[in-house]
């Protein structure tokens, strides 16, 4: 089929001090810092509720929220994870894990962006930018009206896919870079050296963590399902043996491909629930599709199918296997598949896995993590490749932020200037959060002084972050 040239005219909706694209957490959190500061903000979002993973992806519960030694981060993150346990104790009850409550935490992303005075435009698609020079001049998007252009002073990538800085031109990398796996055996993972060279596959570039559809289940004896969370099963520890695990319609199918051993194939390698606020339901997070690109239309397409597949496989068998589930229900399945890893910025500063397991302190941090060295296995279904990390927390410098040709742009959130390492615990929805704070409070600064946010002092940035609740230092 040959290309045709559609032209239109296209209309400029409006014109704002900071436009933040992606409204999942990194997004939110950057608008309300932007709102806050002053700066005429709008956050523009595909999807018709905002917080991404966290609510349309039932992601939960929310993690990498205190350093490893309970001290909170404070910030907007806090102030949301109060509003959701306030919210979900007055309507749920909160037994269990207050702050998995997606459909609250919906509620208060709205009221936090509203409260705030940020202009929220859902079901809204960027296409493309416009660039002069080293400037974002306006974006090009798309939603039921048409066409449209949205001009702005400064812009936030928060798309978790690097959308935005990729229409512009800036450096990216998709996936793992080469020596990844040298870089996991220095850092002293046992778990790496399990199952020989498994890995040595990171020796070439692009590796990507797999995609995960979350759902829900009620009806469940929590206590009796925890039994055996978390765990690696085999036929016997359910009951099954080998041949009657061969006569479900399901098995070989993509993630239940039966070995020669006795281990019970699963797509995670194990049953893995979360408490919720409402008694007897649990968050499943079980799925897993390998091999794709969450940043390409037709192997994201393909991967919704195909997990949906998996997830009405997972209610049968925890319900026919998994003590505690015998009386289940399948409660909601996510309208979102969950995405880890596609597109990551390259920016001023890359901040690698080596400095995050050791946890390094850097002076000019505008955010922190404590999230484990967490990637899930992009060739298999290993639980996770990594560890614990060797301190509290660790500090994200304001140069992962910073593109390096661009000058009125920030990133936040997932496509932050990270390694694949490193990545696999700054792509967590808490530190999502701290960087996406940092990148709207440094638009408004910018926007205030009148100047690049390259060219913003970073003191300035951290005495305001401070002011605004954040905890930066010490480790």
């Amino acid at each position: 089929m040959s290309a045709r040239i559609y032209a239109c005219e296209v209309p400029v909706r409006s014109r704002h001090d900071v436009v933040v694209v992606g409204g999942g957490t990194a997004g939110v959190a950057a608008a309300v810092a932007a709102a806050r500061g002053g700066a005429r903000t709008m956050l523009i979002e595909a999807q018709g509720l905002l917080g991404g993973t966290m609510t349309a992806g039932l992601v939960t519960p929310i993690g990498a929220a205190t350093t490893r030694g309970g001290r909170r981060f404070g910030g907007i993150l806090w102030e949301l994870l109060d509003r959701v346990e306030a919210l979900a104790r007055e309507h749920l009850g909160a037994a269990g894990e207050p702050h998995s409550a997606p459909h609250h935490m919906a509620e208060a992303l709205r009221a936090l962006a509203a409260g705030a005075g940020v202009e929220v435009l859902l079901r809204t698609a960027l296409v493309d930018a416009e660039r002069a020079g080293d400037r974002v001049e306006r974006l090009l998007v798309h939603n039921k009206g048409g066409l449209a252009w949205v001009e702005g002073g400064c812009f936030i990538d928060a798309s978790g896919d690097a959308d935005l800085l990729r229409a512009v031109g800036e450096a990216t990398v998709l996936g793992s870079e080469p020596g990844v796996f040298d870089q996991l055996v220095r850092g002293g993972y046992a778990e790496v050296h399990e199952g020989g060279g498994a890995y040595q596959g990171y020796a070439s570039s692009g590796c990507l963590q797999p995609v995960t559809l979350f759902f829900t289940m009620g009806g469940v004896e929590v206590e009796r399902a925890m039994a055996l969370n978390n765990r690696r099963l085999t036929y016997a520890d359910v009951g099954l043996t080998r041949a009657d695990f061969l006569r479900l319609p399901y098995a070989n199918t993509p993630g239940f491909e039966v070995g020669a051993g006795d281990e019970l194939p699963l797509p995670q390698g194990r049953v893995l629930v979360t408490r919720t606020p409402r008694p007897g339901v649990v968050a499943v997070n079980m799925s897993r599709i390998t091999g794709v690109d969450g940043s390409d239309p037709d192997q994201l397409s393909r991967a919704e199918m195909a997990a949906r597949a998996q997830v009405m496989a997972l209610v049968d068998l925890l319900r026919r296997c998994i003590p505690g589930f015998a009386q289940a229900w399948l409660a909601e399945i996510a309208p979102s598949l969950g995405v880890r890893e596609t597109h990551r910025l390259v920016g001023r500063t890359v901040l690698s896995g080596s400095a995050v397991i050791a946890c390094a302190a850097h002076p000019e941090a505008v955010a922190q993590g404590s999230y484990m060295i967490d990637i899930h296995d992009p060739q298999g279904r290993r639980k996770a490749i990594g560890g614990e990390l060797r301190g509290e927390c660790y500090d994200i410098p304001y140069g992962c932020l910073l593109p390096r040709t661009v000058s009125n742009l920030l990133a936040a959130g997932r496509c932050i200037s990270v390694d694949h390492v490193a990545h696999s615990s700054t792509r967590i929805q808490g530190t999502c959060l701290l960087t996406g704070q940092a990148a709207g409070t440094a638009a408004a600064l910018c926007c205030v002084r009148g100047c690049a946010p390259a060219d913003l002092p970073v003191a300035a940035l951290q005495q305001r972050l401070r002011a605004d609740g954040v905890t930066l230092h010490p480790h």
